[in-house]
């Protein structure tokens, strides 16, 4: 047993030196130092279907902000989000129902860049908000190459049970192998989901969101798009520029949201990344197993356990406060996050395999 122990201690100590390879690049949205002199004209497409409270605080949120025009699509709301965003001085579309082959978010962001008449489009999921001058943040990013950006929003956590969503948050911003030692070099970059932001003539390069139709998770392909067309895209970190809450509804909601994309996101992940966000969790597993024998092992390797586990408390200090306002004691009980996670995800897989689905916004979407 104590052979087995230190077996499984020393390879997961070898995991977490590994694994900061992962997201050795992390990186913020630079200041905005580029925003003063910025000539872009940018169009906000904001996609909304029942987000009549979520849409008066982003719209709040940008005034004030240089932006050429904020476009919300109403994809059919049953509350009044539109009359909301139309009293807040947004341009609203009126919605229409999505065609055959068409799911409800890329139909939304196709008929918003239809009327928008900007020479970028700033793509946002209406759950988010902007952070003083993040829009000029954002701005900033339009001067020179890339013509590709997408943000992961700085996660606002309030209620206890939004503590979960801590490792589905950083297995969406390792997902992307963007954030990587590699940095820029690596291959099949991928785009986050919530806020994207491109120039018109890329965008109608690859053929916009008419190429990920049927897509749950539209960022992943979109950005194999880009990809084969030879674009750059660029990856980074909301905090101090965008946040979001996600699931203030509660648990179940929670659970639904996460359901609806985390399969769907680990077929769409890169190879690499999935092996590596894989071994990544293989190790936090392996360092709470030897814990439990904590009382019963040798002074020596009883000490070895309960550092190795310290480590990986640090880390995931270090990762959850990047990512969002979670709390110290989320890091320091990882492995309840960490069961919480797999129980979610493996539910997922077998409704899928069942052939169930997921609604989200009282639409089947996955």
């Amino acid at each position: 047993m104590e052979a087995a122990l230190w077996i499984v201690t020393g390879l997961s100590f070898l995991s977490w030196i590994v694994s900061w390879g992962l997201f050795a690049r992390l990186r913020r949205v630079p200041s905005g130092t580029g925003a003063s002199e910025s000539v872009a004209r940018i169009s906000v497409i904001i996609p909304a279907r029942n987000e009549e409270a979520n849409i008066e605080v982003l719209l709040k949120s940008l005034r004030g902000s240089r932006f050429h025009e904020v476009i919300v699509v109403d994809d059919q709301s049953e509350d009044r989000t539109k009359v909301v965003a139309g009293e807040l001085g947004a341009h609203v579309l009126s919605g229409e129902a999505p065609p055959v082959g068409w799911l409800g978010k890329p139909w939304a962001c196709h008929q918003g860049a239809g009327v928008a008449t900007g020479d970028w489009l700033l793509f946002v999921d209406a759950d988010t908000k902007f952070s003083g001058g993040g829009f000029e943040r954002l701005m900033g990013l339009t001067e020179g190459d890339p013509q590709v950006h997408s943000v992961c929003p700085y996660h606002e956590v309030r209620a206890p049970y939004e503590q979960l969503s801590a490792f589905f948050n950083i297995t969406m911003i390792l997902g992307v192998n963007a954030f990587t030692a590699r940095g820029v070099a690596a291959r099949d970059i991928g785009l986050f989901g919530q806020v994207m932001l491109v120039s018109r003539e890329q965008y109608d390069l690859v053929g916009g969101h008419s190429r990920v139709r049927g897509d749950v998770l539209e960022n992943f392909k979109l950005s194999r798009c880009f990809a084969a067309a030879g674009v750059e895209r660029r990856c980074w970190l909301g905090k101090n520029t965008i946040s979001m809450r996600m699931f203030p509804g509660g648990i179940r909601d929670l659970i639904a949201g996460w359901s609806k994309g985390t399969v769907s996101g680990a077929a769409n992940t890169p190879k690499s990344a999935l092996l590596g966000v894989s071994l990544w969790m293989s190790g936090l597993f392996m360092s709470a197993v030897p814990v439990c024998f904590l009382l019963v092992a040798p002074p020596t390797l009883a000490v070895a356990m309960a550092s190795l586990y310290v480590l990986w408390v640090l880390q995931c200090g270090y990762l959850f406060r990047a990512s969002g306002r979670y709390s110290i004691l989320a890091a320091s009980a990882f492995p309840l996050g960490l069961t919480f996670y797999q129980l979610v995800f493996f539910q997922a897989v077998l409704r899928k395999k069942k052939g169930g689905t997921v609604q989200w916004k009282g639409r089947d979407v996955a």
